[in-house]
C-alpha cells in the first residue's frame, strides 16, 4: 500500500524532541513503491525517500526504506549517499510483527549507541 501523505522525518538525536524535520512530500505512488522528495533544493542537490514492499518467489516479504541525499562538491560534481533498511520477512507465523519491532528497535540500538552515534561513526571509520 503506498503512501499518499507528506513524511517528515527528524535529525534530532534519540531522545530529542522533533524539532529538526525534514518534510519529504509524494512524488511517485503505485501499488509497491511509494517515493518521495524535499523541497526547495535545485537539481542536481536531491534529497529522497522511498518506501517499497516485494514478495518474493517463495512468499518471503521485503519492505525498504530508503533516504538519498545528493550534493555538488566545489567541482560541482554530483556525488549521492544512500542509507537503507530492509526487513525480509519469511512465510511463517512464528515471526510476529513483535518479534519483527523488537529486532528493528536492537539494530537502532546499536546505531545511535545511546544517541551518541558512536557506532554509526565506527562503521564509517571501519571500526566495527
Amino acid at each position: 500500500m503506498p503512501f499518499s501523505s507528506p513524511q517528515s522525518l527528524s535529525e534530532d538525536i534519540a531522545g530529542d524532541v522533533d524539532t529538526n524535520l525534514t518534510v519529504f512530500t509524494g512524488r511517485f505512488a503505485d501499488a509497491g513503491q511509494s517515493v518521495f522528495s524535499k523541497a526547495g533544493l535545485t537539481l542536481p542537490m536531491e534529497e529522497k525517500l522511498t518506501i517499497s514492499h516485494q514478495v518474493g518467489k517463495n512468499g518471503e516479504e521485503r519492505h525498504l526504506v530508503r533516504i538519498d541525499r545528493t550534493e555538488v562538491d566545489a567541482l560541482l560534481v554530483p556525488a549521492t549517499t544512500s542509507v537503507y533498511t530492509v526487513i525480509v520477512r519469511p512465510p511463517s507465523t512464528a515471526l510476529t510483527n513483535a518479534i519483527i519491532i523488537k529486532q528493528v528497535n536492537k539494530l537502532v540500538d546499536f546505531l545511535i549507541e545511546g544517541g551518541s552515534n558512536a557506532n554509526v561513526t565506527a562503521l564509517l571509520n571501519s571500526e566495527v
